[in-house]
């Protein structure tokens, strides 16, 4: 047998992993398909594809003369592509932010996975400008706009502004398109050219419930279930279940505490004073009694990842039977349900805790305006007035020691949208973060950190929420943006969140609150899943995970299920793929969080096209050469002050954003709205 070639005789089954770990170990190797064989010491008839699979992932590169490297070693990354309105762009790598070109961008639509090469630094900045080499794979399968006549062919303007204008719109029947209306259509990406074919017409683009199903439309979010899956959770719902192995709280007084126009309930709190010991019950729907691993339920809920939560309608991650049904900790109704029993002493520190199978009945069915009553002491039922005095004392005291440990509360940020008979927004209500708010979000941090601390020391195979700390450029950005404010960051530096908490109690009562929140938020990592613990920068906490809300959330629906198999006596199966796990539940966790910015986005310009010439308040977050970026109070969207407004209104505005600054109250006027090119043009009223 000549030199080099594989003895067919040693032919073994070679898997990519293998593949990587050759390259891993030799980092700066080029090496042919042959050497690739050689070195794994045999080749396997699969080999080749092997590769190539890799070369598809972006994994492996091909090198000059038909040899592979690894992306890195050639200055190419992976990441995704964030486009802008003008058709620039830049991926966020690991470590890097690369600057596209419209020219550079192979073709790549908003929220593409792509491969880059870094081209060079951008002068004087943390940046790089760099060129997309290739697509791996395509975030939209189709796409809303407007459907217009060009001529003798359609097109398509997209919803969304920061896709190509004038797609080229096919269709089967000429008569399925109307001038003007607001459609869906499927991406063709094969052509030269890219194109779309008509689907569905959504409606009137002036129609907010239109304008919200295109959003559910363009984001890939399923708006309904399999009509299997519906008919198999149905079944589930009608079963009846044991007591067996459950921890009976049936009669220990039990609350549940939502917003007024919840359906589904998936945690209920008790609590019992035994001398100077405090005994809190957290109560978690036992969702994993129904969807257990592998089920066609479960991998229907793996696939959504999330409930949706958008101004009309809530997508759920399973089917309503179930989440506001037979799992929902509905008021006199026996439920299985997922316990976390933990005891505290008279300061607020955990002495003890164990998780236990149970089945409760809720005793009362709470909104927070109803609860935040009773914390004040004006409630109307004694025995309830009770509970909430112990609750209420509980939850002050992990308030101090959330304090003490540092631990950051950027309250709440979020508007529900308010509509009006018509079915037009009407205006926005601010989610309150008030003492009800806090105590619900206390003792489900508790439950979390405790499930969290369990499932360290038993090494059981969950997904971890971590927090890392802000890195360096971010820490520079952010004290340069504080400096706009006249706020100093000690020593330019992060290093602990209780340094941004302590900035932020300085701004309790000051309208740039809600500024420097948004440049604190901008300068943190974001929380994400991951197969291992790293601790949670933003909660001061060395251990946390996601387990109070399996109903809505699939990650915390993995550790029901873990904790399912380890009551049975079982020992869980290490998961084969974790990371694959959490990276899925991230990706859907950032889709669901986007469709829900742009659908109360496009809610917020709908209301202010019905209130051109109204004067609101506001507060510049930007200063460009051209105008000032204005946030609307008590809207949730951003409009644009021109400099040839800001003048005419008799403002000597300057190319430096004289009179203004970042943080400057200002009072505008809504000049014009356009919701579907997502602008709000306005003037000031006065300096």
């Amino acid at each position: 047998m000549a030199t080099g070639t594989p003895d067919p005789s040693r032919s073994r089954e070679v898997s990519s992993d293998a593949v990587l770990e050759l390259f891993q170990r030799e980092p700066s190797s080029r090496l042919t398909f042959q050497q690739i064989a050689k070195r794994l010491e045999g080749v396997h008839p699969h080999l080749s594809g092997v590769v190539e699979q890799l070369v598809e992932k972006g994994q492996l590169w091909t090198a000059e003369s038909e040899k592979y490297a690894l992306p890195s070693e050639l200055g190419i990354s992976s990441g995704i592509i964030i486009k802008r309105a003008d058709g620039s762009g830049f991926v966020k790598t690991d470590g890097d932010r690369i600057e596209i070109d419209p020219r550079n961008d192979a073709g790549s639509l908003d929220g593409d996975s792509v491969m880059v090469r870094k081209l060079g630094a951008l002068p004087g900045e943390a940046r790089y400008r760099g060129k997309v080499e290739v697509v791996l794979k395509r975030r939209r399968q189709g796409i809303s706009g407007v459907a217009r006549k060009r001529g003798r062919k359609w097109v398509i303007d997209p919803v969304n502004p920061v896709l190509p204008r004038n797609i080229l719109l096919r269709t089967d029947s000429a008569a399925d398109i109307t001038q003007g209306r607001l459609v869906f259509a499927k991406l063709d990406y094969s052509g030269r050219k890219l194109a779309a074919d008509m689907k569905k017409d959504l409606g009137s683009p002036s129609s907010p419930g239109a304008l919200i199903d295109s959003v559910v439309l363009d984001h890939g979010i399923p708006d309904k279930f399999p009509r299997s899956v519906i008919l198999k959770a149905e079944e589930l719902a009608s079963e009846p279940w044991t007591l067996e192995g459950r921890e009976d709280f049936r009669d220990l007084p039990t609350i549940t505490i939502d917003p007024v126009d919840a359906r589904d309930f998936d945690d209920a709190v008790s609590i019992v004073i035994k001398g100077d010991i405090r005994i809190l019950y957290v109560h978690i729907a036992d969702v994993a009694h129904y969807v257990t691993p592998g089920s066609q339920l479960d991998e229907e809920a793996q696939r959504r990842g999330t409930s949706v939560y958008l101004p009309d309608r809530v997508l759920p991650m399973i089917p309503q039977v179930l989440s506001n049904g037979a799992c929902s900790l509905k008021p006199g109704e026996e439920r299985p349900a997922r316990t976390v029993v933990m005891e505290f002493d008279s300061t607020g520190e955990r002495l003890d805790f164990t998780i236990v199978p149970s089945v409760i009945r809720s005793s009362r069915r709470m909104t927070y305006e109803e609860a935040l009553e009773y914390l004040e002491g004006e409630g109307s039922d004694s025995e309830l007035q009770q509970l909430f005095n112990s609750m209420g004392a509980l939850s002050a005291d992990l308030d101090s020691l959330r304090e003490e440990r540092g631990a950051l509360d950027l309250g709440s940020r979020e508007y529900r949208t308010v509509f009006g008979e018509d079915g037009w927004p009407d205006g926005f209500r601010a989610v309150p973060s008030d003492r009800a708010h806090r105590l619900i979000e206390n003792f489900m941090v508790e439950a979390n950190r405790a499930v969290a601390d369990h499932c360290i020391w038993s090494g059981l195979p969950v997904i971890f929420r971590v927090h890392d700390d802000p890195d360096s450029v971010s820490e520079e950005r952010l004290a340069q943006q504080l400096d706009q404010l006249d706020i100093s960051l000690p020593g330019g530096r992060i290093h602990s969140p209780a340094v941004l908490k302590k900035i932020l109690d300085s701004l309790r009562d000051s309208p740039l609150h809600d500024l420097a929140i948004e440049y604190i938020l901008r300068s943190m990592q974001k929380a994400v899943y991951l197969p291992s613990n790293t601790g949670h920068f933003g909660l001061a906490l060395r251990s946390y995970l996601h387990f109070t809300s399996p109903i809505r959330r699939y990650p915390d629906l993995i550790v029901h299920q873990v904790l399912a198999v380890l009551e049975r006596g079982e020992i869980p199966a290490q998961g084969s793929d974790l990371a694959g796990l959490a990276e899925l539940c991230n990706a859907n966790e950032d889709n669901a969080e986007s469709a829900e910015r742009e659908a109360e986005e496009l809610m917020a310009l709908l209301f202010l096209s019905k209130n051109i010439g109204k004067v609101f308040n506001g507060v510049v977050t930007g200063i460009k050469s051209f105008g000032i970026f204005v946030r609307i109070e008590g809207v949730p969207v951003e409009g644009m002050a021109h400099k040839n407004d800001i003048r005419r209104a008799g403002i000597p505005f300057t190319e430096s954003g004289g009179p203004y600054h970042e943080g400057s109250l200002i009072e505008v006027e809504v000049l014009k709205v356009e919701p579907m090119e997502r602008k709000l043009s306005l003037k000031p009223v006065r300096e």
